[in-house]
């Protein structure tokens, strides 16, 4: 149990609340993450972008009516790596 443990790039808080709320949804589009993260538009993109380089998010664009909409969802491995993140967390607080 040592601070070793834990992944300094991901409990960043502003990648820690991005992917908080990316565990708790199927896929969320850029105003329910902006919403719920209270990110700019700019360091949402840019957090996601590194999120997805990691290949912990996978980002895909849709049509909804006549817009198009960007959806993004945690893939397997960003959902393992966040849940062993929250499981070390706890542990290391004594949860």
């Amino acid at each position: 149990m040592a601070y070793t443990d834990i992944d300094p790039h991901l409990v960043a808080p502003k990648r820690f609340v991005t992917l908080s709320h990316l565990s708790q949804v199927e896929q969320a589009d850029y105003p329910a993450l902006q919403d719920s993260t209270g990110l700019s538009t700019s360091d949402l993109s840019r957090i996601l972008r590194d999120l997805e380089g990691r290949d912990l998010v996978e980002i895909s664009k849709e049509r909804k009516n006549r817009y198009g909409a960007t959806l993004v969802r945690l893939t397997p491995e960003g959902r393992r790596t966040f849940q062993n993140l929250v499981t070390t967390l706890n542990r290391i607080a004594g949860y």
